[in-house]
């Protein structure tokens, strides 16, 4: 007997759109190089990573571009996940701006996002991933 395929809630639906977006996005803005490493990546080479860990289900941190970065898969998986402190260090020093940004979701301190804050989201990035793509195109000529 053939499984079911379980249907997405709507918010699942976002979330998986969101997270699509946010991939396209800090792509584009990092110019598709790992921030670590400065080599093109692409595919599978290319993993969008969150300086403070994303949290389970839906939240601000999960979908705050801030929160990201673009690494190749050695660096993302050989040296962030396992040189934490090094890491962090190396962040705080490159993004400092971004580092003391970030301050607000350290130390377990909720970051919950309402379904109706994800669907603005979305217009938002939809948006802003059309204004980095025009902007490439425009460097391009």
């Amino acid at each position: 007997m053939k499984k079911k395929k379980k249907k997405k809630s709507p918010r699942a639906k976002l979330t998986d759109k969101l997270d699509e977006l946010c991939k396209q996005i800090i792509r584009e803005r990092d110019d598709h190089r790992c921030q670590k490493c400065g080599k093109p990546v692409s595919g599978s080479d290319a993993h969008g990573s969150h300086v403070v860990p994303k949290g389970n289900g839906a939240s601000k941190r999960r979908f705050d571009l801030i929160n990201m970065k673009l690494l190749c898969m050695y660096d993302h998986l050989h040296w962030w996940h396992k040189n934490p402190t090094e890491a962090g260090k190396w962040f705080a020093l490159k993004f400092h701006a971004r580092d003391e940004y970030l301050e607000k979701y350290r130390y377990g301190k909720t970051a919950k996002i309402t379904t109706a804050e994800m669907e603005d989201l979305v217009v938002v990035y939809e948006e802003k991933l059309k204004e980095l793509l025009a902007e490439k195109q425009s460097e391009k000529h």
